[in-house]
Formats: structure tokens, sequence, C-alpha cells
């Protein structure tokens, strides 16, 4: 919903003004040993490369800033996070953990403030000592992004282990943190004012469910989706019928919170995307699935190329964009589920490995 204002905002601004800006819409991934790329999914090519400094020769997370100028990573074996001016390349904010004998590391989780001046990062803590490590509480560290290239949290607060997603709601208001289960925190206090159960959910006859995800993909409707896998315990072992695959969706514009399985178990779905349309969610790693979110079924799979980790979508839900693993973005009709395009990443790619595909859409780059 705010996205919506925004943009309805911004178009009633350039009509009193006369103003005409051209808009484009562009995917970022990065790729091993150190490089981020910006795509334009229009003309199918890359348009920007650039190094990041002290990468360590490791990319894994991506936040865009709001207004798509900025895109922050993960990077340096998981303890720096970099701001890179995407225009230029040039390093606007860097953000390096480890401190004395105090070693940090983010696993994947961070997030950006829906406002640009905050981001929030998942942090684990271990002292170095003489002859024993020294096991730290995890911790949330807030940074202020105007703090340049040798920023310090402004504020910390202590988190549950084993965390690997931060999302901020739309209003700003909160941040959830999903781990075993997810916990809306008060990310002023790191107060937890609800958990949403996952783990520990109560249904009847099921296993624990299994997740494995840590991939922000929720630019285009600012719904997080993951696939969750369980077990009817009431069936028996070799009945293809007990083993379910779910998706679960957090609205982060409403906190709506749902989990509904789709079909029985019959392949591995590393990440979803839920489309604009709201009537469908894809989901990729060895094939590119289809999901019928009004009826809960599955709606259609095709083999890829090969495999790929991160799945992402156009804002009008048009073109479906499958990335991650190897040296290339496919791009798929959500409909027919056929491929339409495929860009390859610059030569000296490495892989794109489990780095992140956010979209963002922006003044057109020159």
């Amino acid at each position: 919903m705010m996205r919506k204002i925004v943009m309805f905002l911004g178009a009633v601004f350039l009509l009193s003004t006369g103003v005409q800006a051209e808009n484009t819409e562009y995917l970022i991934t990065g790729t091993k040993p150190g490089f981020i790329h910006i795509l334009d999914m229009k003309k199918q090519k890359v348009v920007r490369s650039h190094e990041i400094p002290n990468a360590g020769r490791t990319v894994f997370s991506f936040a865009p800033s709001p207004d798509g100028k900025i895109v922050y990573v993960l990077t340096n074996r998981m303890k720096s996070i970099v701001g890179l001016d995407i225009d230029t390349g040039e390093q606007v904010f860097r953000a390096d953990f480890i401190k004395g004998d105090i070693r940090r590391q983010a696993f994947y989780a961070f997030d950006i403030s829906r406002d640009g001046k905050e981001l929030y990062v998942y942090q684990l803590s271990t002292r170095i000592m003489l002859s024993e490590y020294q096991q730290l509480p995890t911790r949330i560290a807030v940074y202020d992004t105007s703090s340049g290239l040798k920023a310090e949290p402004i504020r910390t607060f202590e988190a549950p282990r084993r965390i690997h997603m931060l999302m901020k709601s739309t209003d700003d208001k909160w941040l959830y943190a999903l781990g075993f289960d997810i916990y809306k925190m008060n990310p002023q206090t790191g107060e937890i004012v609800e958990t949403l159960p996952l783990r520990n959910w109560s249904l009847k006859n099921r296993s624990l469910p299994d997740v494995l995800d840590f991939w922000p993909l929720w630019d285009q409707t600012d719904i997080f989706s993951t696939p969750v896998y369980s077990v009817k315990t009431d069936k028996a072992a070799d009945d293809p019928g007990a083993y379910k695959t779910g998706l679960m969706t957090l609205d982060l514009d409403t906190g709506k919170y749902e989990i509904n399985d789709f079909e029985d178990t019959s392949v591995l779905i590393f990440s979803t995307v839920v489309s604009p349309t709201g009537k469908h969610a894809f989901g990729t790693y060895t094939q590119l699935t289809k999901i019928d979110l009004e009826t809960h079924t599955l709606a259609g799979r095709i083999d890829q190329d090969h495999t790929y980790y991160a799945v992402n979508i156009s804002a009008d839900g048009k073109q479906v964009y499958v990335g991650g693993a190897a040296c290339d973005v496919a791009t798929y009709d959500p409909d027919t589920l056929t491929k339409t395009g495929q860009i390859f990443l610059p030569k000296g790619c490495g892989d794109q490995s489990t780095s992140s595909m956010r979209m963002i859409q922006r003044e057109t780059l020159k």
C-alpha cells in the first residue's frame, strides 16, 4: 500500500510541474569474486558492473535504498556491509564488524528502513581468547546510512539465535526476524511484541517444519514468501501423501501470516516470489514452479536449463526472473512458463552463488 501511495504522489507531482521523468526497472545481482551487476530487464542486458572494495571474494545479501540509488551489500565473508552508488560504483558506506578481540559476522540477515536512514544487521559475535572462543549473545546492530566509510552501530539489542532474514514493515514501525519462528520486534528497543509460530506451530499430526531461506524477494509486493516442508505423522512413511510442501507468506504491510500446503512433495524449491497480481507465486531450484494462491494448488512446472537459487518478478507481473547459482539470469513468461530471455553476466564471473536478486525502479541510468 505504501509503495502505491508513493508512486501516486510522484505521478501527481510530475503532472503538476510538467516534468517527465523516465523510469526503468532494473535487477541487481552479484557474482564472485566481488561484483554487483545492474541489469535492464526490458533491454535484456547488463548496464552497470561495479567491483566491491575489499570483498574477500564473496557476495551475499543485498538491500537497495528506497530511491534505487544505492545498494548495500553483505560481503567480505559476511564481515562487512558496503554501500555502493549504483550509477558510479563509488563506495559511500562501509561497516566492518570485527573490532579488537571480538569477531562478528552477519549470516545473510539485514534490511534497510523504509525511509532509507537505517540498516538493521543481525550479527553473531565471538570473543577470541588465548585458548578458547567465548560465544557472545546474538544481536541486531543498527547503523545510520549517512555514517560514511567507518560506520559504527548507533544502537544494538539482543535477538534470538538462528535468524536468517530481517524484514522491515512498510510503515517502518516493526522489524520481522525469521528464525525458528518469526519474531515481530520493536526496532528501537528490540522488544519482541509478537511471535508468529513456525517451528512451534500447532498443526495436528504434523512434524516440525523445515525452512531454508535467505533470499529477500519481496520488492514488488511487500509479501515475503518461502517454501515450507513437513511430514504428516498420521500417514505411513512410504506413503507419498505423507510429505507436504507448503507456502508461507508474510504481508509486510498488513502483518497477515499464512502457511498453506499446495502439493505432495515432489521437487525441491529454494526460494519463491509472490506475483503483483496476487494470484500466483513462483519458485525455483532445478524446476520453475507456479503456485495458485487462490486454490493452494500446483499450477505448473517446467525443467530449467540448470539449477537456479533465486526468483523474482517484474512490477507488472509479466516476466519471471531466475538467477543465482551460475552466471546467467533467465526470463520466463508467467502464463506459459516459456523461456523468453537469458542474460549472461560479464566475463570473469565465478558464480552468483546465494547472492540476492533485487528489483528497483528508478530514473533511467545514462
